[in-house]
């Protein structure tokens, strides 16, 4: 239980005022108090700032870990981390479509590439960020029981199949505009946000800015957001902040951590449209009556080689990802309803998507 505080005590609180800010949220879950959006934003400004000396930043990482962040917390945070990010020109067409990834697969085949490029050849911008191939590279697979050579990432799925990652903003406006696909480090696209994320490497433990990097929209105008979690609980604190933000986004429980649906049973998909929730597809829950065929192991190669297959139509693509793909297609525009957007996925075997 947090204790209640008015308006008018959180937004008293100053950023710069760290020893009076963790006075109030550093009291562990039951005696901690909230701050006001306003105070959470004027924190998260001064903490991207890097002005805030290491003893401070690592009490305020600890303390919102402990604590959790309220939804009016998150909306200063990701408010804080968009306004100290220029924000990119979305490319003409459908909506871009925004997939944070930062796990990676240690347990099955990660099959988020395929879902992105089942947009992607329907001319759909997908922007996917994470922390492989920049200069703090998946700092979580360098602590203890996360060890690098026990994932495969995204970003190293899509450099076997001709997306390396961007290596500058440039860049990464141009792949999408005439590729429609792109992979971009957490560094190259918000430097300020990757260097609060490595702190990690040092604390050992998530806390909030792996939350504030599943929602923050780096483009001008709204995109489609794609974000999920692995524990079920905080699926509501996802839906809670996109339904305030009055944002588009489709919110799922993830595998593994990644945005993508488990090839074998669908997850309930939740979409989001300017406040109002809309469940695309309810969570699967029928008995398993056939296994879908997948990848033989989770390494990169043997996973190039299963989504060029399902690409080419050579094998089926799992449900659970062609559904996810079709409620993507129509929250971009580039399908006018979700009938439309399966015919689309079902017509388009031979089609390989975009090319090298």
């Amino acid at each position: 239980m947090t204790l209640d505080r008015s308006p008018e005590m959180t937004t008293m609180i100053p950023a710069q005022d760290i020893p009076g800010i963790l006075s109030a949220v550093a009291r562990g879950a039951d005696g901690s108090s909230d701050l006001s959006r306003e105070a959470a934003h004027a924190l998260f400004a001064e903490w991207l700032s890097g002005r805030l000396p290491p003893v401070a930043q690592g009490a305020l990482w600890i303390a919102f870990r402990l604590k959790g962040e309220t939804l009016d917390e998150l909306q200063g945070f990701v408010a804080a981390t968009e306004d100290c990010l220029a924000a990119l020109p979305a490319p003409a067409g459908p909506k871009p479509v925004v997939i944070p990834s930062y796990n990676g697969a240690r347990r099955h085949a990660n099959l988020l590439p395929l879902l992105a490029l089942l947009l992607a050849r329907e001319g759909v911008p997908v922007l996917i960020h994470g922390s492989y191939g920049g200069p703090a590279e998946d700092t979580a697979l360098l602590l203890p029981r996360h060890d690098p050579n026990a994932r495969t990432t995204t970003g190293e799925i899509l450099a076997h199949l001709g997306f390396p990652p961007v290596p500058t903003r440039h860049t990464l406006r141009a792949q999408l505009e005439h590729r429609h696909l792109a992979y971009v480090p957490l560094d190259v696209l918000h430097p300020r946000l990757a260097s609060l994320l490595s702190l990690r490497r040092t604390l050992g433990v998530r806390s909030s800015p792996h939350t504030v990097v599943k929602l923050f929209n780096p483009f001008e105008t709204p995109a489609v957001q794609c974000a999920a979690v692995t524990h079920p609980p905080y699926l509501a604190r996802l839906r809670a902040f996109f339904v305030a933000a009055k944002s588009t986004a489709l919110v799922l429980r993830g595998t593994e951590g990644e945005p993508v649906a488990h090839a074998r049973r669908r997850p309930a998909l939740i979409g989001i449209d300017a406040g109002r929730e809309h469940e695309w597809f309810a969570e699967d829950r029928a008995p398993l009556t056939h296994i879908a065929e997948l990848p033989g192991d989770r390494g990169a190669a043997a996973t190039c080689l299963f989504i060029e297959e399902a690409l080419t139509g050579r094998r089926p693509i799992p449900a659970p990802i062609r559904d996810q793909a079709a409620c993507l297609l129509v929250m971009s525009g580039a399908a006018s309803d979700l009938p439309s957007a399966l015919a689309l996925i079902g017509s388009s075997p031979g089609r390989a998507g975009p090319r090298p």
